[in-house]
């Protein structure tokens, strides 16, 4: 039997102030074994042409910056990495083989940007905030250690700053930087709501407007405490560089290459750190949901003993042998699953990639999931899973008009098919209903095909980025129904005597 029920992870919108929670009981459906892999690929932020541009297209060039950069931050082990670029995407490759949690990159915690270590001008703005307000305290933010890390890649930008680490050498991580406006294009709280409807995706649209405050909490808190120093104010005015413009492309960078870090040996640090690590945040990323080609093959995490004398260092080492000449990949977590969850953290939409009964995903949420409306009620599918909601309300309808009975006629019969598996018929009509849906993606925007997401894309705009996201997604969805329908279709084959 190739249906089963179980308990599956709960698929969760998550924002800082809103979760809404959906299906946690679903019927799991074998995805088909032919090959169903398609590829959406699309630059992500990190990776866009105008920051590329600050390394010379010769590849030569490109490693003597990335090994004069991990030379300036303390980075090792030395000559073992190197930035390529492959099928358009840049990337940190490896120049020879490795073991099995060998390290692949250490760099010291105090050559990255930390949260628990905001710029003179943002504590004291901060302090002083504080002090004026004991009556009326200011309410809790979630969000304030983004903040921090926001004020300290402006204090980055001016060039107003005391470190260990040169100013040069932040000055060239920085160059690495993806375009503002580039990155403002690709994440979809930026994008206007015509652009938005066309990603088709509701979800997508419910976290806009549940990160939409919390955003400009943050902005604002930022210009607040960038005005208070006279000092400060000055740098902006003499870059004619905008206030507000500065505080927001500074929470986009955060929000797209900031890391939570834990130690790697389980002992964790309260409150958890967060930090913008340079060299790291070149790595790509690639699901340890599911093994095989495009998964991670890295993992990352603190390591070291600051009360014993060691250094603590941001750690990445591999989770299985890697070859060389292979990307190193990294998981972003669960920001990055589902598709339009990745979207809207990251600003890029992930490979798609259907995993067949030889191919297991390894545990966790599903990597791609997709909206489908059944009789006007919203629920989400993926691949191989539906949720049982779904079943029940096709059910019915499927008593009513081929069976002839209602639902509440059948209710204990013993005989009910749906109290073990699922009925041919109705996996049949949820094929029909999810092909439907997915034709429906493509029939409203033509212009969504698969070779759309090899255009070059150099010299477009703004608006065009945001509509070419829009459409990976839509592209990305309509591949979720299309295997969803195929394997359901290939059960009912099965199960039918």
């Amino acid at each position: 039997m190739f249906i089963k029920h179980a308990l599956a992870s709960t698929l969760a919108f998550v924002s800082p102030r809103v979760k809404i929670e959906v299906s946690s009981l679903h019927v799991h459906v074998l995805s088909p074994t032919r090959d169903q892999t398609r590829h959406v690929s699309f630059m992500s932020s990190s990776e866009e042409i105008s920051s590329c541009a600050k390394i010379k297209d010769e590849e030569g060039n490109a490693n003597d910056f990335l090994e004069d950069l991990c030379a300036s931050f303390g980075a090792g082990p030395e000559g073992l990495l190197s930035l390529q670029t492959s099928n358009g995407e840049r990337g940190v490759f490896l120049n020879k083989d490795i073991q099995e949690n060998d390290i692949i990159l250490q760099i010291p915690l105090d050559s990255c940007i930390r949260d628990d270590k905001p710029p003179n001008w943002y504590a004291e703005a901060q302090a002083q905030y504080k002090a004026d307000d004991d009556d009326n305290p200011h309410h809790y933010n979630p969000s304030e250690w983004a903040v921090r890390l926001a004020a300290s890649l402006i204090d980055l930008q001016i060039n107003y700053g005391e470190d260990d680490i040169s100013l040069s050498a932040k000055e060239k991580w920085f160059s690495m930087m993806p375009d503002p406006e580039y990155l403002r294009a690709s994440l979809p709280i930026h994008w206007p709501a015509d652009i938005l409807e066309k990603a088709r995706c509701t979800a997508l649209e419910i976290a806009n407007d549940a990160t939409y405050f919390t955003r400009v909490e943050a902005v604002s808190d930022l210009s607040a405490a960038f005005q208070f120093s006279e000092e400060a104010q000055k740098k902006p005015e003499e870059n004619n560089l905008d206030l507000q413009t500065l505080c927001s492309n500074s929470w986009d960078l955060v929000q797209t290459r900031s890391c939570r870090v834990e130690r790697i040996d389980g002992v964790q640090l309260c409150p958890p750190l967060r930090v913008l690590a340079p060299i790291f945040d070149f790595i790509n990323h690639g699901s340890s949901q599911y093994n095989g080609e495009g998964s991670s093959n890295a993992y990352f995490g603190l390591e070291g003993n600051d009360e014993e004398g060691d250094i603590l260092a941001l750690t990445v080492r591999a989770r299985r042998n890697i070859n060389a000449k292979e990307e190193v990949l990294i998981d972003y977590g669960d920001s990055a699953r589902p598709a339009w969850r990745c979207l809207a953290s990251y600003g890029f939409v992930p490979e798609y990639r259907v995993t067949g009964p030889d191919d297991e995903q390894s545990g966790g949420a599903d990597e791609s999931v997709a909206e489908l409306f059944y009789n006007g009620k919203r629920y989400e599918v993926s691949s191989n899973t539906i949720p049982t909601e779904l079943v029940e309300a096709a059910y019915a309808t499927y008593l009513e008009e081929e069976v002839g009975a209602s639902a509440f006629e059948r209710v204990g019969d013993p005989e009910d098919e749906l109290a073990s598996s699922l009925p041919p018929g109705v996996a049949l009509r949820i094929a029909k209903r999810i092909s439907d849906a997915a034709f429906d993606l493509l029939i409203d925007h033509p212009e969504v095909t698969e070779d759309e997401h090899d255009d070059d894309k150099s010299g477009v705009d703004a608006e065009a980025v945001a509509k070419k996201l829009a459409s990976s997604l839509r592209l990305s969805q309509h591949q979720v129904l299309l295997a969803c329908a195929v394997g359901l279709r290939d059960y009912a084959v099965r199960e039918t005597p």
